[in-house]
């Protein structure tokens, strides 16, 4: 990671994309008809035997084969249309609070140029074997990755080949391809506001809980608080928790199970203010008080964290306006050819609650 938090992941610039690829290709490829290929790529799953599916879907996948618009095979230029990617392990990825304020900014701002919006969850394991990213018929795309840095940076690299326009939400990658734009908020600096914030009330012994899966945003927070709270105290303790998920049930089993085998810390950062406010009910059952003898502190600042008390101390994120700047952009993409910015990064603010 760079001074500045980017990952810079390495892409080819001078990558050419080659003609694209007939259904009847793949179908050779495949060794079957071109219209087992259509029922494939169309959902028809009743026609095709599963065996059969999964070599065709292969072959789509290998030869990056998207479907075309025009019987005659030729590519519809404008269809008004966008898709935003979701990339979560968790089936109910609309029931977070950062997802949906982003769906919501970015399809009120396309629905004012008349554009429509495609919204599908995947899984990562199920990313390179499905067929539902060369499927989606739309003038460009909007992605938010979880995984890994090195398992993000192979579904972009498949993304690249796409040949369209792309804009990756809230990630940490630094593009340096002309298709390609990121947008969003600064993660970064929101840690660093926490730990200065803590660090000042002398807090010295930290819990940080964070969800099990991988996300870049917040990676970044995480790991900057952590530097800035070792550059301020270096005789900090910092222990990291990963919850399974961030339901309150997992919360409180996974810092239920650190105070039984570990000092009770004097503050707890909460990765996303659910996690936050999850920690907080479990230390009110057991007596805990909140703050004076453990701080809590969340992230993101949506309007349901005023329903728990204390009112938590947290990062406001501008969510709703990262989704209505993303739809903005790719309009002006459709327009202009090109992305006037690869990079977009929207401020946070510190919200002082009664938590800390």
């Amino acid at each position: 990671m760079s001074a500045h938090g980017h990952e810079g992941f390495v892409m080819n610039e001078t990558s050419k994309f080659k003609k694209r690829v007939t259904i009847k290709e793949v179908a050779a490829a495949a060794g079957v008809s071109p219209m087992t290929v259509s029922n494939v790529v169309n959902g028809r799953f009743k026609f095709v035997s599963d065996a059969t599916r999964k070599v065709v879907e292969k072959e789509i996948s290998r030869l990056n084969y998207r479907v075309q618009e025009s019987g005659r095979g030729l590519r519809v230029s404008h269809r008004r249309a966008a898709g935003i990617l979701i990339i979560d392990e968790t089936k109910s990825f609309l029931s977070d609070h950062f997802n949906s304020h982003v769906v919501a900014g970015l399809s009120n701002s396309l629905s004012l140029s008349g554009y429509t919006l495609t919204v599908q969850g995947i899984s990562l394991e199920h990313f390179g074997q499905s067929h539902v990213m060369h499927n989606l018929s739309v003038d460009g795309l909007y992605v938010i990755l979880s995984g890994s840095r090195d398992k993000r940076e192979k579904v972009i690299e498949d993304l690249r080949r796409l040949d369209q326009p792309i804009v990756l939400l809230q990630e940490t990658y630094r593009p340096i391809d002309g298709n390609i734009c990121v947008i969003r908020q600064d993660d970064q600096l929101g840690g660093q506001m926490l730990a200065d914030h803590l660090a000042a009330r002398r807090r010295e012994r930290f819990v940080i809980i964070k969800p099990q899966t991988d996300w870049p945003a917040i990676e970044a927070r995480v790991d900057s608080f952590c530097t800035q709270i070792r550059k301020l105290n270096p005789n900090a303790n910092i222990s990291i928790l990963n919850s399974p998920d961030e339901s309150f049930d997992a919360v409180q089993a996974t810092l239920a199970e650190h105070l039984a085998n570990s000092p009770r810390p004097d503050a707890i950062f909460g990765a996303n203010d659910r996690l936050a406010i999850g920690a907080m009910l479990m230390l009110q059952s057991q007596g805990i008080a909140i703050p004076d003898e453990i701080s809590v502190v969340g992230f993101n600042g949506f309007e349901s964290r005023r329903y728990a008390r204390p009112l938590i101390t947290t990062v406001i994120s501008p969510a709703y306006a990262l989704g209505e700047t993303a739809g903005k952009v790719m309009i002006d993409r459709f327009i202009k050819g090109s992305f006037e910015q690869n990079e977009i990064v929207l401020p946070v603010y510190l919200e002082p609650g009664e938590t800390t």
